[in-house]
């Protein structure tokens, strides 16, 4: 069986697509665990009237998608665990095409879909050129199928922030050297509400926020650097440089003249930026300290 963890916070406008895809599935054998992390709208209403046996729900206060989701893995009774977030979708084949593949491995990961309001599509390839950048490409958890026992046995959780939880959760795993394929068909649809008005768990951008996205990518690098071969030290280097494209974009969303982004940029101090100065003046509009001519 498959347990599908949802964390849900204001997902009324959502929740019934999300949930419909997963009813949709052409696999059967599956539970849902709904945790909502106190809801203010009508999210859990919406779920309570749908009639379907195989839905469970849980509650907690404002704790974060993190904290859902260990909620989540608590009370799962599957062999699989798949996360879904509560305002994206999956196809009919999801988990018919991740279990196809999960004999002898501890992860499955897929390619997936972003979907934007105005109907433009991408799609994401994972990339198949080293271990690394197929695990971390992209630090998703949501186009991955795992078994549970890889997790629970190795007593690894996610951690209760905000936002960042996900890598971290990855990094975690990726250290255990997990045994993972990657398949090249689409798995998941992220979809991103970029002009949405209601912020959902994972979409709200602010002060403390932001200074919690850089901690909890100073703790990725941290957690990597001393536990990677030189090869991969490398390719964390050049992942969190980009990266930082990512939380520069946060950071102007943010717009709150009080947020500090000397965090920010004393990270950007250990990224080795000499090697790359072009992309630390295109991110920080800024030389690279004093290294440039």
């Amino acid at each position: 069986m498959i347990s599908v963890i949802i964390p849900t916070y204001n997902s009324e406008k959502y929740i019934l697509d999300c949930l419909n895809s997963i009813f949709s599935s052409t696999y059967t054998n599956y539970e849902v665990i709904i945790v909502d992390d106190g809801s203010t709208d009508n999210t859990i209403n919406f779920i309570k009237n749908i009639r379907n046996h195989n839905i469970k729900i849980y509650s907690c206060n404002n704790k974060g998608p993190g904290f859902a989701r260990n909620v989540g893995i608590k009370h799962s009774k599957g062999k699989y665990v798949f996360f879904v977030d509560s305002d994206d979708t999956i196809n009919s084949d999801t988990f018919e095409m991740l279990l196809s593949e999960m004999k002898g491995n501890d992860i499955v990961i897929g390619n997936y879909k972003i979907i934007y309001d105005d109907g433009t599509i991408e799609k994401f390839i994972t990339p198949l050129d080293s271990s690394f950048n197929s695990f971390f490409e992209s630090v998703t958890i949501w186009n991955r199928l795992y078994l549970k026992s890889f997790i629970v046995d190795n007593n690894v959780k996610f951690n209760n922030i905000y936002q960042g939880e996900d890598r971290l959760f990855l990094a975690k795993l990726y250290l255990l050297n997990p045994r993972f394929k990657v398949i090249s068909k689409s798995v998941y649809n992220w979809i991103r509400h970029d002009t949405a008005n209601t912020a959902t768990l994972t979409h709200l951008h602010t002060k403390d926020r932001f200074y919690n996205q850089v901690n909890c990518i100073k703790s990725f690098f941290e957690l990597l650097i001393n536990d990677v071969s030189i090869e991969e030290r490398e390719l964390l280097f050049d992942h969190l440089r980009y990266s930082c494209v990512y939380l520069m974009e946060i950071y102007k969303e943010v717009n709150d003249d009080t947020c500090n982004l000397d965090l920010l940029l004393e990270f950007a101090d250990l990224l080795e930026f000499d090697k790359n100065k072009e992309l630390y003046n295109e991110i920080f509009n800024k030389k690279w300290s004093d290294k440039d001519v």
